[in-house]
């Protein structure tokens, strides 16, 4: 009920001719369903509208309609495949919901992030996220910077300790 009394706000809204007031009403709304992609193509359309091409491309991402002018847009906006993920702002993976362009975008913008490595994507609860390791190889990055994070640590606990003797 409220999604259908928003979304005939934003009608009224864009009959009146206030474009930024609908534009705030269907982000609101994209912030409560962010996996309705028919919010996302209505979205799309506004941005459209007013010439913002990089946001049309933004929330046409995921939509048969997006030209290859606002998808190359969004692109250079998020120049980082995972920068472009995390900001289509997606909580559950979508691919079986895409038509065959947007899938095809989507896969291959994937595919990007695995390349990029070292995880792969994860589809999680809250969203997409680097997946775990899937050996040993790929955790001793990890396993390297947790090292110098706690050599630095315990260099700085030496370093207050003898301070504090010092003032003392």
């Amino acid at each position: 009920m409220a999604r259908e009394h928003v979304l005939a706000k934003v009608e009224a809204d864009l009959r009146r001719g206030h474009v930024h007031p609908a534009m705030q009403r269907l982000a609101s709304l994209n912030a409560a369903y962010p996996d309705d992609l028919e919010l996302r193509s209505r979205r799309a359309a506004l941005y459209r509208q007013v010439g913002n091409v990089a946001e049309a491309g933004r929330w046409g991402f995921l939509g048969e309609d997006a030209s290859a002018q606002e998808i190359a847009a969004f692109e250079r906006s998020y120049p980082e495949a995972w920068q472009r993920l995390r900001a289509l702002k997606m909580i559950a993976d979508p691919t079986d919901r895409l038509g065959p362009i947007a899938g095809a975008r989507l896969a291959r913008l994937v595919r990007q992030i695995e390349r990029q490595g070292p995880f792969a994507v994860a589809w999680t609860e809250d969203g997409p996220r680097a997946g775990a390791p899937t050996s040993w190889r790929e955790a001793g990055g990890c396993l390297a910077v947790a090292l110098i994070g706690l050599v630095l640590v315990a260099l700085t606990v030496v370093g207050l300790i003898t301070v504090v003797r010092w003032a003392l």
